[in-house]
C-alpha cells in the first residue's frame, strides 16, 4: 500500500476548479442572499485547517490528522452560527473554497521544491 500514490493527493491538481466552482456558489447565495460574513469567515478558516491536516495524513504523518481532518466539518456545524439556509450555504461553500485554497497553495510550494 505504501507504493502506491495516495489518493488524497491527487485532489492537488481539480483543486483550482474547486475553487472556482465554490467561489462561484458563495457570490450568488451573498449577492442574491444575504451576506454572512462571519460565517463565511469560519468556514474558509476551517477547510484551510481541515486540508492542512489531510495533506499531514496524506503525506504520512499519521491516522490521527486523518481523525482531525475529517471531524473538522462536525464541529464547524456544530459550532457556527447558522441562522438560515444561506448561512448554511456560506458554511459549505466557504469550507471547500478553504480546502481547495490550501491545497492550491500547497501545490504551488511543493511545485518550488
Amino acid at each position: 500500500m505504501s507504493e502506491q500514490p495516495h489518493v488524497g493527493l491527487s485532489l492537488v491538481n481539480k483543486a483550482p476548479m474547486g475553487m472556482l466552482i465554490t467561489a462561484l456558489i458563495a457570490v450568488i447565495a451573498n449577492v442574491l442572499l444575504e451576506l454572512n460574513i462571519i460565517t463565511l469567515g469560519y468556514a474558509v478558516a476551517g477547510g484551510v485547517i481541515s486540508a492542512a491536516l489531510l495533506l499531514a495524513y496524506w503525506l504520512g504523518k499519521g491516522g490521527l490528522f486523518f481523525i482531525l481532518g475529517v471531524s473538522l466539518p462536525l464541529v464547524l456545524v456544530l459550532f457556527t452560527p447558522l441562522a438560515s439556509i444561506t448561512a448554511l450555504l456560506n458554511l459549505v461553500s466557504g469550507f471547500f473554497f478553504g480546502f481547495c485554497a490550501a491545497l492550491c497553495i500547497y501545490k504551488l510550494v511543493s511545485a518550488k521544491f
